[in-house]
């Protein structure tokens, strides 16, 4: 939960930020546990915002030993963090921790009890959301998850600009929603930008990094291809233009509403907020309870078959051809002629957890291989669908990235082949004969 409080934290107007945690399993103990975070931001946001804290990770503030002039409300929002990780922890055993892969959605914006004070206006909005799963339709993983908070967040904040965030990550600099708008409302180039990418950094490595888990290699290539049009999407840490993942350019002129919900789906609530964006306003009460009818919208737009017949996942929304949804949805982007921006601030704005095991090391290398040799054996290879579209160079980057995993071949072809030949004493290299020895 320090990674949603720490987002309702940042560094921006309230009533423009709001936060959405999507839980695929569907758990009372997430919906109960975001609750919880709920009740405590309360207390938390005001004390950052008071203060000017540039740490806002609770977590991460507690942590540390330093002595402030404010020490009397530190120890006493210490102590109500005290008692927030410990109504998780009785969450976490009184619920069960089961995780049911068939159940309907659950859309809940958290709002404050009827008998309190509200000022709910200087709270971001905080909404839960666990999208419908059927054995019967596909989810689409990550990708999938992504398009559902998509489409339930433009019914509830219609916000032009968004950051995705893992649950193992944090925002450590509260200004990175700040840095991002620097390069969106640079007039000469924000019409063509699509993302602006941070790094991923880590707190957890070990000092000799055995298994790579910091990934220099890739973050220090990612400043040659912003030159081009940019790096692609890490995954995490990156604020993206709605526009540009809507697919706004293949979209054709005085398209009727037909063909508008071949593209986006059946709801005319979601194609009006996207269509009418200056104009559309989202149909949330001031106290933050949503009408029975908003209520129906949200189950519709989360629903499992809502993707059915559309082009979700095609060319709008994160793509589903690959597990890496976000090789294959920046790929498209670029080809499509927008481009991003990486940055990478001195002071981390977001750090979170690799892994620094084997094991959870070759499970993720596993799943990131087989995605992008999955993008590299189909029309989407980068070699053949990149040049057409984008420049040679931009179409290398990719190259690179999508078949990196063939470079296990001939780690494969070393590992293996010496010792098979030390065993059955095979020589390795020609042997040199006695007669043409020369002795000096």
């Amino acid at each position: 939960m320090n990674t949603v409080i720490s987002a309702m934290s940042l560094d921006y107007p309230p009533h423009k930020l709001a936060v959405y945690i999507s839980d695929d399993g569907g758990s009372l103990i997430t919906l109960n546990a975001v609750r919880e975070a709920w009740r405590f931001s309360r207390l938390w946001v005001p004390f950052c915002r008071k203060y000017g804290l540039n740490l806002r990770c609770p977590e991460a503030y507690f942590a540390t030993q330093e002595k402030f002039e404010f020490d009397a409300d530190r120890k006493i929002l210490q102590e109500r963090y005290r008692e927030f990780q410990e109504a998780l922890e009785k969450n976490s055993m009184n619920e069960s921790k089961s995780v049911s892969r068939d159940h309907p959605p659950t859309i809940e914006v958290m709002t404050d009890d009827e008998n309190k004070d509200s000022g709910l206006r200087e709270m971001p909005l905080l909404v839960y959301v666990a999208r419908e799963k059927r054995s019967g339709h596909p989810h689409h993983f990550k990708g999938g998850a992504l398009n559902v908070l998509l489409r339930v967040s433009a019914v509830i904040s219609n916000a032009p600009y968004f950051l995705v965030l893992d649950c193992d990550m944090y925002c450590h600099d509260p200004s990175s929603a700040r840095q991002a708008m620097c390069y969106y409302l640079d007039p000469k180039h924000s019409p063509h930008i699509a993302w602006v990418q941070f790094p991923q950094k880590f707190r957890n490595m070990s000092e000799h990094d055995i298994y790579g888990g910091r990934l220099n290699n890739f973050l220090r290539a990612a400043y040659g291809v912003d030159g081009l049009r940019g790096t692609n999407l890490m995954g995490c840490n990156f604020f993206m233009k709605r526009e540009a993942i809507y697919g706004t350019k293949n979209i054709q002129r005085g398209a009727t509403l037909d063909q508008l919900k071949k593209l986006f789906g059946s709801s005319n609530e979601f194609i009006r907020a996207f269509m009418d964006k200056e104009r559309y306003r989202p149909k949330m009460p001031e106290d933050r309870k949503p009408s029975d009818a908003l209520q129906d919208e949200l189950q519709l737009l989360a629903s499992s078959s809502y993707d059915v017949g559309t082009q979700w996942g095609k060319v709008v929304g994160y793509r589903y051809f690959s597990v890496v949804e976000d090789a294959i949805t920046s790929l498209e982007l670029h080809c499509d002629g927008w481009i991003s921006v990486y940055t990478n601030p001195a002071n981390p704005c977001f750090l979170g957890a690799s892994t620094n095991n084997l094991n959870d090391t070759l499970v993720q290398q596993t799943r990131w291989a087989f995605g992008l040799m999955q993008m590299g054996l189909s029309r989407f290879t980068p070699l053949i669908y990149g040049p057409l579209r984008m420049s040679i160079l931009q179409s290398m980057w990719y190259g690179a990235l999508v078949l990196d995993s063939l470079s296990t071949i001939p780690f494969y072809v070393l590992s293996i082949i010496p010792p098979i030949c030390l065993l059955y004493c095979i020589p390795l290299y020609p042997q040199v004969s006695k007669q043409n020895n020369t002795h000096l």
